[in-house]
């Protein structure tokens, strides 16, 4: 029992703490903009981790780009112009930070599809460029010509959403975009007006964070605490020849892993690199281990021994282990996912999903000391019915009904109850992380 307690406490104190460290820095956007110049940013509640801002003349528009940084490796940060929100038949400027932020340069490249390469005379059309790394923020500062001789580098006069992305530098070339490192602008942009546009957000990500959502914290978790804490509330009762709490249990979590298939579905790219840092980019590769054991528990559920079987017992802590790593795992890696930038989450979902993980550890608490009182008070129960056959003067139905009332689980009344507690906030803190996951974004346009 306190083993039990124990390790879902240390998960909530690992969620608390990974939320109490602020991954993101976030500096406040310049006044100036919509006023004065034109810009481009995440438009956060409470900051913002990128700004690209310009004005705009009678020969070229003078772009200003600030980003937080971590280090001051060599990175750079680029704005992309396109005639869609994807990456592909993207115009792109870069600015490299190289040599520990002693060098900053510009340079105009071409995205085909999933590639990017440099344009014929990349600094054609540049002037200006200026660069610093102050306090974690990376400035770069650089002029484009409205129009250039290269089909490759967009006439500026034209309107295109801009897209923004951040990426490591090697050789001198940059190298591929994490996928938390992008984003783009929720409407078309005319670089010559003063427009405050926001970043718009990736559907695929808000879909797949809710699916995964549904699946973990509601349907696993449920599945979970049936098996460990439920079932004897049904364990005299059958359906189709099997225990009623086991049919629940594995509905929920057949119903689970199918929506984390599908979930994984929505997002895989075939590429796993996502995040700024560490914890971030843990997110992808703690969903891969956690698709895969959600292929293989099942598969061992199938194939479990009789109860007879002198393996049941190793079986049961197998696919016990699993089932509870893999829950773990998957609510931390929710956790993880909704705190990355390409989910567009306000603080409101880090509150309610704290709020949740708080009440399973008091479920698991209360639950588990039942347990063990039930353990310590146990008797010997009657299992043959024979005197299910009610005679003539109903004598024996009346046993039947005594000994069904001596027999019930211990504590009853209180499981039921705790279970009725258990399933509707269950089901109304996790939809509640959704609705803030599906409906909080930033994208509007000032």
């Amino acid at each position: 029992m306190l083993y039990e307690a124990e390790r879902y406490t240390m998960n909530v104190f690992l969620l608390w703490l990974c939320f109490l460290i602020d991954t993101h820095a976030l500096f406040t956007p310049d006044s100036d903009c919509g006023e004065t110049k034109g810009c481009y940013s995440n438009c956060g509640d409470e900051g913002t981790t990128f700004l690209i801002s310009w004005t705009s003349d009678s020969t070229a528009v003078n772009f200003k780009i600030q980003v937080e940084l971590a280090s001051n490796a060599d990175q750079y940060v680029a704005i992309g112009l396109s005639n869609s929100q994807s990456m592909g038949d993207t115009s792109v400027t870069s600015c490299l930070m190289t040599n520990g932020a002693a060098t900053f340069t510009a340079q105009n490249s071409y995205n085909t599809g999933r590639s990017n390469s440099p344009v014929t005379n990349p600094t054609d059309g540049l002037s200006g460029e200026t660069g610093s790394y102050i306090g974690n923020v990376f400035t770069c500062s650089f002029a484009r010509t409205l129009t250039n001789t290269n089909a490759q580098v967009f006439d500026l006069n034209s309107d295109y959403y801009i897209l923004y992305a951040r990426g490591t530098v090697s050789g001198g070339t940059i190298q591929q975009h994490a996928v938390s490192g992008r984003s783009f602008s929720s409407v078309k942009v005319d670089l010559q007006s003063l427009t405050n546009v926001c970043a718009g957000v990736d559907m695929r990500v808000k879909a797949h964070g809710c699916i995964a959502i549904i699946a973990w914290m509601i349907l696993a978790n449920l599945g979970y605490f049936i098996a460990r804490y439920y079932k004897p509330l049904w364990s005299s009762k059958k359906v189709f020849g099997s225990d009623i709490w086991f049919l629940i249990h594995r509905v929920l979590m057949v119903s689970a892993a199918v929506l984390t298939i599908i979930s994984f579905g929505v997002i895989i790219q075939g590429k796993f690199t996502v995040g700024s840092n560490n914890f971030e980019r843990s997110h992808p590769y703690i969903g891969i281990i956690v698709f895969c054991f959600v292929i293989i528990n099942p598969i061992l559920g199938i194939l479990r021994p009789d109860k007879q079987s002198k393996y049941r017992p190793v079986f049961y802590w197998v696919h016990y282990c699993i089932g509870a790593g893999v829950l773990i795992l998957g609510l931390i890696n929710i956790f993880i996912g909704i705190r990355l930038e390409e989910t567009d989450t306000s603080n409101q979902a880090y509150y309610v999903f704290l709020g949740y993980e708080s009440f399973q550890i008091a479920m698991i608490v209360v639950l588990e000391v039942l347990k063990f009182l039930e353990g310590k008070q146990a008797k010997p129960v009657e299992s043959d019915r024979e005197m299910t056959a009610v005679d003539s003067d109903g004598i024996a139905k009346k046993e039947e009904t005594r000994k069904e009332k001596e027999n019930q689980p211990y504590a009853w009344t209180v499981k039921l109850i705790l279970l009725c507690v258990h399933v509707i906030v269950t089901v109304i803190l996790p939809l509640a992380v959704v609705g803030i996951v599906a409906t909080g974004t930033s994208t509007h346009q000032h």
